[in-house]
């Protein structure tokens, strides 16, 4: 049975730059991500699965993405231990399918009150766009009871071509590059803590592409997300030493570099200072 939802898409309009910061956004962040955000989309259900499509998209589409995934089909290239990039039998489509097993009582509980981790992808990956934040946009989702009662659930986004994660375009870069590299993340991250969005190795599953010339990062793995969190000095340094991380050996130039540009992102309001991150940054 195929049944389309119809929950209102008309959101409050995206956030402007400059208000970013304030109460009012982050209010708004969180109500449209717990209460207000269901995305239309197609839903098809059977005894032993249950599948949800984005608009424009057919559950037939994820259904067949993930059967790839699960048979190990050619077109199937491993990410890693749960996900896969799967080039559509057929088709020139490359999707990102990604695995959620359940394996505690929790997982149950969350799915039951429509807050597991695929659920909070799918509600991301709705989101961020109208905030003006990059993601790759969510295809589908599935949630399947094998023979042995086992349950598991699949997210499936579409798939960036030519894109590199954060560290490895960083390790790669000469010192210019990397100098303006370091500038502009920290830009960014400003921008996603100042809406309470802080996402786990969030430098590591930050991925870069290049279009003429204009690097574009993209948010992803964003199963972790929750953006009822408020900034404050301890998250925002928290966040900075994985920058930190990925960024070393960093020198003091790069570490004040680094600073600066994330309170200039700060629109003159920040819970930290510059000396401060610039310790945190040059910490052991």
């Amino acid at each position: 049975m195929v049944m389309a939802e119809t929950d209102d898409q008309d959101m409050a309009e995206p956030q402007r730059p400059g208000a970013t910061g304030n109460l009012r956004a982050y209010l708004w962040t969180n109500s449209r991500f717990y209460l207000g955000l269901r995305a239309p989309c197609m839903r098809q259900r059977s005894p032993d699965c249950w599948l949800r499509a984005a608009r424009g998209r057919a559950p037939e589409t994820v259904r067949a993405a993930i059967a790839q995934y699960c048979h190990g089909a050619d077109g199937v290239e491993r990410v890693n231990f749960r996900c896969a990039r799967v080039r559509l039998t057929g088709s020139a489509e490359a999707l990102f399918v990604k695995e959620f097993p359940q394996v505690h009582r929790l997982h149950k509980v969350e799915r039951w009150v429509r807050c597991s981790r695929v659920d909070r992808a799918w509600r991301a990956g709705h989101l961020l766009p109208l905030l003006g934040i990059l993601t790759p946009r969510p295809v589908g989702t599935a949630y399947a009871t094998a023979a042995d009662g086992v349950a598991t659930e699949y997210l499936v986004t579409e798939w960036l071509e030519s894109a590199a994660s954060f560290p490895d375009v960083l390790r790669n870069a000469g010192p210019p590059a990397r100098a303006a590299l370091l500038g502009e993340f920290a830009s960014r991250m400003r921008g996603w803590h100042s809406l309470g969005l802080y996402v786990r190795d969030l430098v590591k599953n930050v991925l870069v592409t290049n279009e003429n010339g204009a690097r574009q990062y993209w948010l992803t793995d964003l199963d972790g997300l929750h953006p009822i969190r408020w900034p404050n000095r301890d998250r925002m340094l928290f966040h900075l030493r994985q920058l930190a991380h990925w960024a070393r050996p960093l020198t003091r130039e790069e570490a004040e570099m680094i600073a600066g540009s994330y309170l200039a992102g700060a629109g003159g309001q920040s819970e930290g200072s510059l000396s401060a991150i610039v310790a945190t940054l040059l910490a052991d």
